[in-house]
């Protein structure tokens, strides 16, 4: 087991990239270009290294995420690799900032590089560091256009790729421009199972109109057709529609959620 092999953090280091997209990811709220990352590399005393990349949306906030991490890091030198003690240390650290934001994504990849260099240090997949067992699990090609001719053409490349499943984004434009998109992938996949998202962009008055016409496409799940943290929109679009609705993505932060 993984408690019988210690670790102990002596640096970790944050690098910033930016990588060109062949195919940009088109959304509701404009086209991202690139990939801007910031590559985590999590050193321990004993030589096991734990590596892991965050993704922070917008060139404008990848060199603050990249020293966030940094910073961080610098604060856990010396510390055990113990993800729920970091967890704890990291939250501590930022009660006052909150866990939204970059504050989530750096405290994600620093936990995320943690679980990795335990699993190298034990010679395990992580599932099974975890106590699961690997097996296969369902995985949907997600399309990065929006556009109907270039769905057709993207949609080829995933199935190729032995995809059976796919989730287009939409909401650029009206409800027939949606429908238009949907078509577009109908015409390659025939009958596969196939999702749709909004990337956050309706309102619920919105949302409610757009999920009553879609609800006669046979889709899978209707993904975030509002704001995240809008947990009594959604509510309110799960009861009109007959689709299900899915959330959750964007909202990461523990305390987001509801409590019963």
């Amino acid at each position: 087991m993984f408690t019988e092999i210690r670790l102990t953090i002596s640096r970790l280091r944050a690098r910033a990239v930016n990588v060109g997209l062949d195919r940009p990811v088109q959304t509701s709220s404009g086209d991202i270009r690139t990939a801007p990352l910031v590559l985590i590399d999590l050193e321990t005393r004993e030589g096991a290294l734990g590596r892991a990349y965050v993704f922070s949306y917008t060139l404008l906030a990848l060199e603050p995420l990249r020293r966030l991490v940094q910073n961080l890091g610098t604060a856990l030198e010396g510390d055990a690799v113990a993800p729920a003690e970091i967890d704890r240390k990291l939250q501590g650290m930022l009660r006052l900032l909150g866990p939204q934001g970059l504050t989530g994504i750096a405290a994600s990849g620093i936990d995320m590089a943690a679980w990795d260099a335990l699993a190298r240090a034990n010679e395990l997949p992580l599932v099974e560091l975890l106590g699961g067992v690997k097996r296969r699990i369902p995985a949907y090609g997600s399309l990065r256009s929006m556009h109907p001719e270039r769905v057709a053409e993207e949609t080829r490349d995933l199935a190729k790729m032995g995809f059976d499943a796919f989730k287009v984004k939409i909401g650029h434009g009206d409800v027939s421009a949606d429908l238009e998109a949907i078509n577009a992938l109908r015409g390659v996949i025939g009958g596969a199972k196939l999702a749709v998202d909004y990337n956050q962009s309706l309102s619920v008055t919105e949302a409610i109109e757009r999920v009553r016409v879609l609800d006669e496409e046979d889709l899978y799940w209707i993904e975030e057709p509002t704001r995240a943290d809008d947990f009594v929109g959604h509510a309110r679009i799960a009861q009109e529609a007959k689709t299900p609705i899915c959330i959750g993505e964007t909202g990461g932060a523990r305390t987001m959620w509801p409590r019963a």
